[in-house]
């Protein structure tokens, strides 16, 4: 009897969970956004199809609200591949607000495009708005393994920002290793934000400084360890960096700061501060500006097609077939 019970206990162990792998490896996305952004990328048809049975959200940064072109040119690009209209959501948390302030926001919008039909959620988070959707991610693992396919977290600030360092009076004091035109505006930058802050505005700054920003990510992995294994294989980064000449006059002046007291940078977030350690797949570090991936302006050609190139190497990351082999740019 004894010998039957152990047999009968053995034959009904669940099986061990099988461990997800990533949906797409870094160099297969480079490879894909370097060809679109010569022009060398034809996305395949049965690409597209599969890419058209899904839900996109875009999560905004930090100073969304107002920003009428921001996403505009991205959810474009999905439009013109066959993604409905309908299939196409946005989030703005506030910037008067911190990651913990609108998480109830950004769960109820979460829910609410999940709610809308069966299709898996593909999210692309840009900024500030990378960091809320991953906090809610690993606060909502559940969710994330039922209506998640992807999240594409585009120059995200996980470990801060020395720019909110700086207008908080938290960094480096700004010296004569920057040139003095930048120098001027970094000074202006600051008197500027100090008079937001004191009259309640941009309420999330302090919480994007690098101290606050490190504490914040090291306690949310403590607590929600068990969604790791659930949010890593989704959680993918996009990271950028460049010169400060390739960026407009305003993201020079932070880029030179940022250069001079924290590495390279994309103007707003340093290189090494745009992903969280041990968690999740860097795919690429792109030569971008942070605006350049997800705002139609400015309009000049390299930008759209640094856009355009980023919607590509995302709707094939969704859509292609493990299948069909490695990608060869040279066959389109």
């Amino acid at each position: 009897m004894l010998a039957f019970l152990t047999l009968a206990a053995l034959l009904f162990v669940p099986p061990e969970p099988v461990e997800e792998l990533p949906l797409v490896s870094p160099t297969e996305f480079q490879l894909w956004f370097d060809a679109a952004r010569s022009g060398s990328l034809a996305l395949p048809d049965e690409v597209k199809l599969a890419a058209r049975d899904h839900r996109y959200v875009f999560v905004g940064g930090f100073l969304n609200e107002g920003m009428s072109s921001y996403f505009k040119q991205n959810a474009q690009e999905l439009r013109a591949i066959g993604v409905p209209r309908g299939a196409i959501h946005f989030i703005y948390p506030s910037s008067h607000d911190t990651l913990e302030g609108n998480g109830e926001l950004v769960r109820g919008k979460f829910q609410e495009f999940a709610a809308m039909g069966p299709e898996k959620l593909v999210v692309i988070a840009h900024s500030r708005g990378a960091c809320d959707t991953l906090a809610f991610a690993l606060q909502n693992p559940e969710f994330v393994a039922d209506h998640v396919k992807a999240m594409f977290l585009v120059q995200g600030p996980f470990g801060g920002t020395g720019v909110a360092d700086y207008v908080t009076g938290l960094g480096p004091p700004i010296d004569g290793r920057m040139p003095m035109p930048h120098r001027v505006i970094a000074q202006a930058l600051l008197w500027l934000e100090e008079s937001r802050l004191a009259r309640g505005k941009h309420g999330g700054l302090p919480s994007l400084t690098r101290r606050a920003s490190r504490e914040f990510w090291e306690k949310a992995l403590n607590e929600h360890r068990a969604a790791i294994k659930v949010v890593g294989p989704r959680t993918f980064y996009v990271t950028t960096k460049t010169k400060p000449t390739h960026l407009r006059l305003f993201l020079q002046a932070t880029a030179w700061y940022l250069g001079t007291n924290f590495g390279p940078n994309d103007g707003m977030v340093a290189i090494d501060d745009q992903l969280v350690e041990g968690l999740g797949t860097v795919l690429a570090v792109l030569d971008a500006g942070h605006t350049d991936l997800t705002h139609q302006f400015p309009r000049a050609l390299p930008k759209r097609r640094l856009r355009r190139a980023l919607i590509d190497a995302v709707i094939m990351a969704v859509g292609h077939s493990k299948s069909a082999g490695a990608f060869d740019p040279d066959a389109n």
